[in-house]
């Protein structure tokens, strides 16, 4: 081989060499750049480990039952009020009807039904002192329609027989 072309070949590698060290200087600057993009994250992944401390405090189970509780409560003091409202008995017959029928919604609530209605006019209602009897009442529970009665014994409620309006069709 003559000196020319080995000088030749040898100059090629270096044009060559230069050229590939010129792209991986170029490639390298990209990445610089990127990371330098990836920065800007860690002032986010502070804030959002401080937000994820500050959510540890909280038991979003039991603000969920509170929540909860609060509208229930909210829903049975409208109902009643709306009770009260359309109801064209004297105050006195209302005072000694309500007991008893108060006594029911909350059971029905504590049973988890909701939209409790008491089908029974109030002058139909056992005495809430001694009287018995049975209580027709509506509600809806885990989003299904139910219909029962209560029945009331010595004023006091003995049994609730309450089932889904979908089981009494076949």
């Amino acid at each position: 081989m003559s000196p020319l072309l080995a000088e030749i070949a040898i100059a090629l590698l270096a044009a060559v060499a230069v050229v590939l060290l010129w792209m991986l200087l170029a490639r390298a600057r990209t990445i610089e750049a990127r990371l330098r993009e990836l920065e800007r994250l860690e002032p986010i992944q502070s804030g959002l480990t401080k937000l994820g401390q500050a959510r540890e405090g909280l038991d979003l189970r039991r603000l969920e039952h509170v929540l909860i509780d609060m509208r229930d409560g909210q829903k049975r003091l409208e109902q009643r009020l709306m009770q009260l409202a359309e109801s064209g008995a004297p105050e006195a017959e209302r005072k000694a009807v309500a007991p008893i029928a108060e006594r029911i919604v909350n059971r029905l609530l504590a049973m988890g039904c909701e939209r409790i209605q008491i089908v029974t006019p109030g002058d139909e209602l056992p005495d809430p002192g001694c009287g018995s009897g049975e209580v027709l009442v509506e509600a809806r529970r885990a989003g299904a329609g139910c219909k029962g009665r209560v029945i009331v014994r010595d004023g006091t409620i003995a049994a609730i027989d309450l089932k889904s309006t979908h089981s009494m069709f076949p």
